[in-house]
């Protein structure tokens, strides 16, 4: 059974009628969250999160939700085993020799996505992610939830250089722009607020930042009374959430906190874009 929630539900939603709408799924680990919008107004529709990724394989609750009929279905994978490779380097045929430098195991898929204008992402999906997803939905076109973070972000950075910190679960992403191209991208698992203080402090001192003048700007699952964050504002003096409002959400609800969500309905494609 899935222990899943629904964080909005427009009544006047109708899965028979879903063909003007897109369904934008995030897997994190054993989980999921998912959102149905309106890709003309990018009003939403449906938010959910927390589901178990039975529940994307073998819908019960969320059978009729995401077995309509869409316009679009787009998915990302949080994925820890990843390689960075500049354009000019890239060979599409060399992805079984970009794959040797994944931390996976024989029966896990290995996808690409262009990750920017600059770069492309070789990683890894778990075979039982891969098997969730590939129970209804198409594998090959599934994003690395990187980029659909990076395309939140990029949808507006009024900030002047600032390190981009996203937290899904037990995952932090840290990014670093410097004359409008990633210079810094990473993912690291932590367990406690202290271990997420030393990665951004660790890689503000890799990339040589003055943390008391730099802007560090918060998305994801988090939110002011969160313990992470209260570390952070102890020591930094600049900690601010993303303001990018990617999709109209009701009033009430944090737009930061579906930024990696909401950046999917941002990419055109996997990998062309």
């Amino acid at each position: 059974m899935s222990s899943g929630r629904y964080n909005y539900y427009d009544p006047e939603f109708n899965p028979e009628h879903a063909g003007d709408n897109v369904l934008l799924i995030l897997v994190t680990g054993n989980q999921f969250s998912f959102a149905v919008i309106q890709p003309d107004s990018t009003k939403v529709l449906i938010w959910g999160d927390q589901y178990s990724i039975t529940e994307l394989s073998e819908p019960t609750t969320l059978k009729q939700v995401l077995l309509a009929n869409y316009h679009e279905v787009k998915i990302a994978v949080q994925s820890l085993s990843f390689t960075i490779i500049p354009k000019e380097l890239f060979d599409a045929d060399n992805i079984a020799g970009y794959g040797q430098f994944l931390a996976k195991k024989p029966t896990d898929s290995v996808l690409i996505n262009k990750l920017d204008a600059s770069n492309y992402v070789v990683f890894n999906v778990e075979e039982e992610v891969g098997n969730a997803i590939s129970a209804h939905f198409n594998l090959k076109s599934v994003y690395f939830s990187g980029k659909t973070w990076i395309a939140g972000v990029n949808f507006a950075r009024p900030y002047n250089q600032p390190l981009y910190l996203n937290v899904e679960g037990n995952v932090l992403q840290i990014l670093y722009f410097k004359d409008a191209k990633i210079v810094f991208y990473n993912c690291f698992e932590f367990n406690n607020s202290d271990e997420v203080m030393y990665y951004v402090v660790m890689v503000a001192n890799e990339l040589d930042l003055n943390l008391d003048a730099t802007s560090v700007i918060l998305s994801g699952d988090i939110s002011l009374s969160d313990k992470k964050i209260q570390r952070i504002n102890e020591l930094l003096p600049k900690v601010y959430f993303n303001q990018n409002h990617v999709v109209e959400l009701p009033d009430g609800f944090i737009s930061h906190q579906i930024l990696m969500l909401a950046g999917l309905s941002l990419c055109a494609s996997s990998v062309a874009d």
